[in-house]
């Protein structure tokens, strides 16, 4: 069995590569009752690590694995056209295939193999159900990531029944291209696979981290209408996350240990979609230093080596050795693998934390993150996030958050869908000493990444969405 399902990937991706992407493979697989298609959702989600790129925009970070005068004295690249922000690069000129939009894709593929061979695969029906609605939400999660990628913020009905999107895959025909929907489009295609019937399919509590299940199919759809800045809808979804899994980390144990331990499999990653070691190798800016908090457990406590007497995890000897800046940290600890494109309980709170603050529940908002806080900072340094008003509830959410989620895309989606809010949009100034200093506007080309040329050639209906 598992030989038969090996066989039925390898087509699939070959079929992924052969079409770029555009398109993806009909035919009859060798797929035929529920156990084979239940191996299809048993796999590793793998993507490309977001420290090259998202982490770099947002200014979270410098680099990774490179030094910052190297990176600035190069023409012509990625890597100085995010870290100088320079929108005069010709990025598309650049990428050929983005590694991402082609890994997503492929996960897509999957997706519409499970459900287009669903109906006409002997099992148990409630099974089916529990699979079908899975690779529902799974494709629609996947088209989340690639169109917060690959388009512009989405703002509004009206302006995103205008802009350009990706394109949704969800059948297996292969005559015809997969045109690129608007934003408005792709979104509805997205709510459509993350609807309520199929976040009730799902089974209460799933034991795989590669599977979704109710915490899971909530915390999508939380995060989709989030972004959507539909904050009162987000809400009830995200607090219905939190009833089925209300995990947090508890970082404490590092005052003792010296390591922060964070293995893949782990109760508060919902579904783990990750890379290698991570923040492993990322070397930090010297405005996110400054936002963490003291006591920090991770920044004042994690050890390289997990030794007392060892360097710290986040090391400004590192920092400075590895970036080239004073000032910046590098983390070098080598047990911690964060889930970096998938979705944590940890970073629900958060969710449902700014969307009680953006209807007005400002200390219920507050009150969230400070459940996690308290696994975050020492109880020499912990005070209580309080607040009366949006504007200082959100600062103050803010900053936290962006040390929760280092690491991982959502500093970078934030700040996307903040610089479309006139309340919360920024200009983002990144002062390198004695280097310089470089701004990025909210709505700079940066925050939208092209599509590849090789894409592109297969598919025209690919134009970029800047």
């Amino acid at each position: 069995m598992m030989k038969k399902v090996i066989y039925v990937i390898m087509l699939l991706l070959m079929a992924a590569c052969d079409s770029k992407l555009d398109i993806v493979p009909k035919g009859k697989t060798v797929l035929d009752n529920i156990d084979d298609l239940k191996l299809l959702l048993n796999q590793m989600y793998t993507v490309d690590t977001p420290l090259n790129d998202l982490s770099i925009i947002c200014n979270e970070s410098y680099s990774y694995y490179n030094r910052v005068p190297i990176i600035l004295a190069q023409n012509n690249t990625l890597a100085k056209a995010y870290l100088a922000y320079d929108e005069s690069i010709d990025r598309t000129k650049l990428v050929s295939q983005d590694s991402r939009y082609n890994q997503l894709y492929s996960y897509i593929n999957y997706m519409n193999v499970l459900i287009d061979k669903i109906d006409v695969t002997e099992g148990d029906e409630t099974m089916k159900m529990q699979i079908s609605a899975e690779a529902h939400i799974m494709r629609a999660y996947f088209h989340w990531l690639l169109v917060n990628l690959f388009a512009s913020q989405y703002n509004n009905a009206e302006t995103a029944s205008q802009e350009g999107g990706i394109p949704y895959v969800n059948d297996l025909n292969i005559q015809n291209i997969k045109e690129k929907q608007t934003l408005g489009q792709v979104y509805d295609n997205i709510l459509a696979d993350c609807a309520d019937e199929y976040i009730k399919a799902l089974p209460d509590k799933h034991s795989n981290i590669y599977r979704g299940d109710k915490a899971w199919g909530n915390a999508v759809r939380a995060k989709v209408l989030m972004q959507m800045k539909r904050y009162s809808d987000a809400l009830p979804y995200a607090l219905t996350s939190l009833q089925y899994n209300s995990t947090i980390q508890d970082r404490s144990t590092i005052m003792t240990t010296y390591d922060w331990s964070l293995p893949r499999v782990i109760d508060d990653n919902l579904v783990l979609i990750a890379g290698p070691l991570s923040p492993y190798g990322e070397a930090l800016s010297i405005e996110t230093v400054a936002k963490f908090e003291p006591g920090d457990y991770v920044k004042d406590y994690a050890r390289y080596g997990a030794t007392k007497s060892g360097d710290y995890a986040w090391s400004p000897i590192f920092g400075l050795s590895k970036s080239g800046i004073d000032g910046s940290l590098y983390y070098v600890g080598s047990s911690t693998y964060i889930n970096t494109w998938g979705i944590t309980s940890d970073r629900m709170y958060y969710t449902a934390a700014e969307c009680y603050i953006r209807i007005g529940k400002y200390q219920e908002g507050l009150d969230l993150v400070n459940k996690v806080r308290k696994y975050r900072i020492d109880s020499t340094h912990y005070t209580e996030f309080k607040a009366s008003t949006e504007d200082t509830a959100m600062k103050l959410l803010q900053k936290a958050k962006w040390i929760e989620c280092i690491a991982t895309y959502e500093n970078f989606f934030d700040c996307k869908r903040w610089n479309t809010e006139d309340n919360y949009k920024t200009t983002i100034t990144r002062v390198i000493p004695n280097i310089g200093t470089y701004s990025l506007r909210p709505d700079s080309p940066l925050w939208i990444f092209p599509f590849g040329s090789d894409n592109v050639s297969f598919n025209p209906t690919l134009t970029q969405n800047y």
